[in-house]
């Protein structure tokens, strides 16, 4: 199993890891792999972030090219009547 070797953390980051490895009983060198399974599993996971014209392109696209099936005003579906006031 290949070895890793860290160098210069910041005391901060140390004392985190410490911590955090002694609420979960295990030692640094488990709190650490855990840690960074954790944290690269979950950059996997997610999407890859959208630009605001790709947004843009994908809501013209796949939203507001749907049909509009309901037929009421905008204040019948707010619950205003005649009169401007909420029912």
């Amino acid at each position: 199993m290949p070895t890793l070797v860290l160098r210069n953390v910041p005391e901060d980051l140390y004392q985190r890891l410490k911590e955090t490895a002694a609420a979960h009983r295990r030692s640094m060198t488990q709190e650490a792999i855990v840690s960074l399974r954790t944290a690269l599993d979950g950059l996997q996971e997610q999407p890859p972030k959208l630009d605001v014209e790709d947004t843009l392109e994908w809501l013209r696209r796949e939203l507001w090219s749907l049909p509009v099936l309901d037929r009421r005003s905008d204040d019948e579906i707010l619950g205003y009547n005649d009169h401007g006031h909420f029912d």
